[in-house]
């Protein structure tokens, strides 16, 4: 008889025993390797922290110093702008005290943060003396009734003596209200440089460090003010308004020695970012100094690397204690799942596979599943489908591509089109070349050149660089080429034709393009030639000799800003043999690969004597062409002017 086997008990040479089998071994490497990459991550992190740390306190410390001053500099140049336009309203003004009260009162409340100033006017020319105080609050005090001393104030006497603005050191304010209070004061200078008296405003020492408040009080952030003179207007440890000192007596008393720099640098009011280390309790921090415009204001941000690492330390702990959990959790889900996941697996592998040799028609299984396996079978059918529908897709936008493509070409055609062919104008004897060419960046550009005969036999042209590329600028520039040409037969007149086309192109331009523009008339007899300028590079004059000299001509405002007429005339003459050339910035700031432009000095050594206008043009566009490949262009336009006249005919003698 044979033994019966316990039940639930298997045997036999085919049984694996749980320790040897694959999930266990899986999931024992996977622990195991786990372990050693959390292991690793940690050490990397920490030693990466270490490093970086030190550099992100700088950084945070930067910023947020630039940030602050930037905020204190802001309030102050509000509150110097109105000073200062208070002083140009008075040093000249011939208002009544009452109408100058209403005005100082109106500019203080209308300065944020403000709550009073004063306007102070010395006796002159039979005028009385005046020297009003306005509070925000509406009070005012006249300092002439009621006898108060100014003119022997330090503060007064400082404000007539001196040039420009300047802030007072922090102060307690009791005409305000018990504020602490600083005070910015400029001095009145009347048009023939005499003194007038002063202007000043208070603000609330609160309001320059009420947005400092919040960067004082992150973990491990100092924030220092330093009023001109060194006083402390703020500080994160220090009340500053029971211990008024100067800060390079705070710095001495304190022992701190490692301030020494930052000491200095307040003294020269300049920029300052070092690390250093508080000998008396290790700290190690990073402190920036940083001026705050050229208001003589200091602001001190300090970060502790010290608490940084602290921090970092205590982060490491977590992430090596996550990691070890979850080492174990993953050798007994491993385990768990390696079986049931092996087999859908092998089919999304099969999938894949598919996918990977062009076969999108297959659909992939598994897609019903709730778990992993699910989701990325999901994602693979999905994927299956965008890639379907993408191939569509692309073969749609290269359809519209090509077609955009072409439309743009037919584009570039049109707009090369409008541009008028060289020419040349023969008056008897002399004959005037004119000749362009223009090559855009892209498929169609700004750049742009005009030529009209008027009737008098003038020829009149202009060159222009709209401020935008592509299409938008080629639109605008077709405007401007119409509006010039219409102007042009009009007038003739450079100057006056600038005018009214300055007129015109700020019609209905709410894009807020604009073109710069040369333009000038020539007549051919003569060689007399005027020009004008919309804000254009001015031209160049090359000499039959080969000497090269840059006109100065005066410009106006760019064309599309604003109305205006102010465009001024610059008159001279060719004689013949000599060429006027004119270009854009295309030419001029072509880079090369090492970021270097072809400048005013590229240009001169390109053109030369002897050659026609057309030549000219392409002798010079070909230069910039080879200095710049294959550097990324710019549109590019030059427009040369020749004028050259003919031999006199010797007459044959006669015979004797």
């Amino acid at each position: 008889m044979h033994e019966a086997r316990p039940a639930g008990r298997a045997s036999g040479p085919n049984h694996v025993r749980g320790r040897d089998s694959l999930r266990t071994r899986i999931a024992l490497w996977t622990g195991a390797m786990t372990v050693a990459v959390v292991a690793l991550l940690t050490g990397a992190i920490g030693a990466y922290m270490h490093s970086d740390f030190a550099e992100e306190s700088r950084l945070d410390a930067m910023a947020n110093a630039r940030q602050a001053a930037d905020h204190l500099e802001t309030v102050m140049h509000t509150t110097t702008v109105t000073a200062q336009g208070l002083s140009t309203l008075a040093a000249d003004s011939s208002l009544a005290p009452d109408e100058l009260t209403q005005t100082l009162r109106a500019l203080v409340t209308a300065t944020p943060g403000c709550i009073g100033g004063l306007l102070a006017l010395e006796p002159l020319d039979g005028k009385p003396a005046y020297a009003v105080y306005s509070a925000a609050n509406g009070n005012s005090r006249d300092f002439i009734d009621t006898r108060y001393d100014y003119r022997n104030q330090p503060w007064y006497q400082r404000s007539l003596a001196a040039t420009q603005g300047w802030w007072s050191e922090p102060y307690l304010n009791e005409t305000a209200g018990h504020v602490w209070t600083v005070t910015y004061n400029a001095p009145l200078r009347g048009a023939d440089g005499r003194s007038r008296g002063m202007v000043s405003l208070d603000l609330p020492v609160d309001t320059l460090t009420r947005e400092l408040e919040a960067l004082a009080h992150l973990p491990g952030s100092r924030v220092t003010l330093v009023a001109p003179d060194g006083t402390l207007a703020m500080d994160s440890i220090v009340d500053v308004t029971r211990e008024q000192r100067p800060i390079e007596a705070l710095v001495t008393a304190l022992g701190r020695s490692d301030l020494a720099p930052l000491v200095e640098a307040i003294r020269e009011r300049r920029y300052l970012a070092f690390a250093h280390v508080n000998a008396s309790d290790g700290e190690s921090r990073y402190t920036v100094a940083e001026p705050v415009g050229d208001s003589g204001w200091m602001l001190m941000v300090s970060q502790s690397r010290t608490l940084m690492m602290e921090r970092a330390q205590q982060v490491l702990v977590l992430i090596a204690l996550a990691g070890l959990l979850l080492s174990l959790v993953c050798m007994f889900v491993v385990r768990r799942l390696a079986k049931r996941i092996a087999t859908p697996v092998q089919g999304l592998t099969e999938s894949a596979a598919r996918l990977a040799t062009g076969d999108y028609d297959s659909p992939v299984g598994y897609t019903r599943r709730r778990d992993e396996v699910g989701v990325m079978a999901r994602t693979l059918e999905h994927a299956r489908t965008s890639i379907q529908q993408q191939l569509t897709e692309i073969e749609e936008m290269g359809a519209a591509r090509q077609k955009l493509e072409s439309e743009l070409s037919i584009a570039r055609d049109i707009q090369l089109a409008m541009l008028p062919p060289g020419r040349v104008i023969d008056r008897a004897d002399h004959h005037l070349e004119a000749y362009a060419q223009l090559e855009p960046a892209k498929a169609v550009g700004g750049d742009f050149y005009s030529f009209v005969e008027l009737a008098d036999g003038d020829l009149w042209f202009a060159i222009g660089d709209v401020s935008d590329k592509g299409v938008p600028a080629a639109l605008f520039m077709a405007r401007s080429t119409t509006v010039l040409e219409v102007a042009a037969r009009a007038s003739g007149d450079p100057p006056d034709v600038l005018t009214r086309a300055s007129r015109r192109l700020v019609e209905g331009n709410d894009t807020c393009m604009f073109a710069t523009v040369l333009c000038g008339r020539i007549n051919v007899r003569t060689g007399d030639c005027v020009l004008a300028s919309a804000g254009h590079d001015p031209p160049v004059l090359l000499h039959p000799d080969g000497r090269v000299e840059t006109l100065d001509v005066e410009t106006g405002p760019p064309l599309g800003f604003e109305v205006s007429a102010d465009f001024p005339r610059w008159e001279g003459r060719l004689e013949p043999g000599m060429t006027l050339l004119a270009y854009t910035d295309g030419v001029t700031e072509a880079f090369d690969a090492g970021n270097v432009a072809f400048g005013m000095e590229g240009m001169i050594a390109s053109i030369g004597a002897g050659r026609d206008a057309r030549d000219q043009c392409e002798h010079l566009i070909a230069d910039v062409h080879a200095y710049a490949h294959p550097a990324a262009q710019d549109d590019i336009t030059v427009l040369a002017i020749r004028l050259r006249q003919d031999a006199p005919h010797k007459q044959e003698e006669a015979p004797c």
